[in-house]
């Protein structure tokens, strides 16, 4: 995945949230749609099937981001700094995160441009701790 298909997966899914469901996960057709999309952005590999346009939302972009958010509190997710890692209780409760989320480390103290896209899709799509 190169970041124009990325940005091209997000932004297809993002003119498109009004098809996902209450978890913020789309059908077959949408992903089927997406395939087409991105298309036109594929530079490297082969092209993308429906199967791993869902596999890159729901496994990398939204599970990641909203497990994340879902963290107790001292979870913190803002779309300039990421998770703004700061202190070492900040410290302990990423890496204990990132033991079965690696893919979250490259958000350790930068946000991510695509952020408010997926925050629209995913409900209740702000940051949120458990008490």
């Amino acid at each position: 995945w190169n970041h124009e298909e990325t940005t091209a997966l997000v932004r297809f899914l993002h003119d498109n949230r009004h098809e996902a469901g209450n978890n913020g996960n789309f059908k077959m057709a949408t992903y089927q749609a997406t395939t087409l999309h991105i298309a036109n952005y594929c530079t490297d590999g082969p092209p993308k099937n429906y199967q791993v346009v869902r596999n890159k939302w729901t496994g990398y972009i939204y599970h990641n981001i909203k497990y994340y958010q879902a963290q107790p509190s001292g979870a913190h997710w803002d779309n300039k700094k990421g998770a703004n890692i700061q202190g070492q209780h900040a410290k302990q409760v990423f890496k204990d995160f990132v033991k079965s989320h690696p893919l979250i480390c490259q958000f350790k103290t930068s946000g991510w441009d695509l952020y408010p896209y997926v925050a629209d899709i995913i409900p209740h799509g702000g940051a949120c701790g458990a008490n």
